[in-house]
């Protein structure tokens, strides 16, 4: 598996609070704490038709060297092809597909097919709504398994 490194977090993953990164929607989200005030950021795709998600029980050497703390794109992959080919012949040749992976301390690897991507701005703040003053707090997302 050939990869090449695209973008570092910002923080180690092992920093990362609640236990590594999650998946919503169209992006890899995370939060942590610098200098004592809680940030998020994340990085997002566009034009993502697939996603694996491994917990780090079920990851292999492939799946963290080379991807720790990293997004890379696996060149040549053979997922891309597969993709590509169940999908309806009017979309198949629409975007373009690459295959992008990261390992995180505590979420496991993370991959997806898209388009492309790009770093979420960092801001202060939390991506889970403060609870409100009465009812359930919506969870916007999922954590990654």
């Amino acid at each position: 598996m050939n990869k090449k490194a695209l973008y570092q977090l910002p923080v180690p993953s092992t920093a990362l609070e609640g236990g590594g990164g999650f998946l919503c929607r169209n992006a890899i989200r995370f939060e942590y704490y610098r200098d004592g005030v809680l940030y998020r950021s994340g990085i997002q795709f566009s034009h993502m038709p697939a996603t694996k998600t491994r917990t780090e029980r079920c990851c292999k050497a492939c799946h963290i060297e080379g991807a720790y703390d990293t997004l890379v794109e696996v060149e040549g992959s053979s997922w891309v092809e597969e993709i590509r080919a169940d999908t309806a012949e009017r979309w198949r040749n629409q975007w373009e597909m690459h295959h992008y992976m990261i390992y995180l301390d505590g979420a496991g690897c993370i991959e997806a097919i898209a388009a492309s991507w790009t770093v979420l701005p960092e801001e202060v703040g939390s991506w889970t709504p403060a609870p409100a003053s009465s009812g359930p707090v919506p969870t916007p997302c999922r954590a990654a398994p």
